[in-house]
């Protein structure tokens, strides 16, 4: 991250030179453009202040001077007003635009909340996409801080007790329900307790296990091998991304539609013959996939 934040500041730097005066102390200048500390100041946000050294801020105002030396160098020999670098130019410059706005009009992935009746509703219409590619278990655990504590609940501890003992012992709070307790995939967990929950037995529990948390002792509520299906709940983080995603490009497109429907958009794909021969889509198919598009647009009239 950082590392991707030092090429930006680069880059931004090359746009940020003043020709005009500024009370700010001048840090560097090429010709009439000059970067000025305030300039420089903008471009590095409070938080990597504590990451970015004297010499790193040095080394970027280097790169900022040899960058507008050869800026500079490409504007005298007009290579800017060359056709391919006109047209690369303005592809940029579309591209930013677009991206911009998008950036402007859309939900955040995070922010968009998505139905729980959608989620189980997807769910059930794709449960042959979420098999377990892994074994999991579900277990709960009571652990203690001293290995006399462990053996002492241990040897108290039955099916029926279990979940008492553990309110009263565990310095890990156990969950309220058992139908809270998720599925973990088994060679995630810590290699002592995976060792462990793998040789025992549905409903049985373990003896105590010293583990960077403390002595644990497991009860083993469930296994599933890989290849099973998935319950709704371990898949459900999986699909909320997937609904998310979803809602967020049929914002785009309504979004999209709706500028639309203000311009006159031409689409002629039977063109694209005069283009390449060996097209690797058919345009048949091209055409047809893009009537939807057509028909929601006004046609401009020949």
């Amino acid at each position: 991250m950082k590392i991707f934040f030092f090429f930006i500041l680069i880059i931004s730097l090359n746009f940020t030179g003043c020709i005009k005066k500024d009370t700010s102390p001048i840090v560097a200048r090429v010709g009439s453009v000059v970067l000025t500390l305030d300039e420089l100041n903008t471009k590095i946000p409070q938080e990597y202040y504590g990451y970015i050294s004297q010499e790193q801020i040095a080394d970027y105002v280097k790169q900022w001077i040899n960058n507008q030396i050869l800026y500079q160098e490409a504007k005298r020999l007009k290579i800017d007003k060359e056709k391919p670098i006109k047209e690369r130019l303005q592809r940029m410059k579309e591209d930013i635009l677009s991206a911009e706005l998008i950036s402007r009009n859309a939900i955040p992935l995070e922010e968009i909340k998505v139905p729980d009746s959608l989620i189980e509703q997807y769910y059930n219409e794709n449960k042959s996409k979420f098999i377990r590619e892994k074994s999991v278990v579900k277990y709960v655990q009571i652990v203690c801080d001293n290995a006399v504590t462990a053996w002492k609940v241990r040897a108290i501890i039955t099916p029926d007790n279990f979940m008492t003992l553990a309110s009263q012992y565990s310095k890990v709070p156990p969950p309220s329900k058992i139908t809270d307790i998720p599925y973990v995939k088994i060679d995630e967990l810590p290699p002592e307790l995976s060792f462990e929950i793998s040789n025992t037995k549905i409903n049985g529990t373990t003896n105590v296990i010293k583990t960077d948390l403390g002595f644990c002792i497991a009860r083993v509520l469930d296994k599933q091998p890989k290849g099973t299906q998935a319950t709704l709940e371990e898949a459900k983080e999986e699909i909320i991304s997937i609904l998310a995603s979803k809602m967020q490009n049929a914002a785009l497109e309504k979004l999209v539609s709706s500028i639309r429907s203000r311009m006159i958009v031409e689409v002629n794909l039977d063109n694209l013959k005069l283009l390449q021969k060996n097209a690797s889509t058919p345009i048949k198919d091209l055409q047809e996939n893009d009537e939807k598009d057509s028909l929601a647009s006004p046609q401009k009239e020949n």
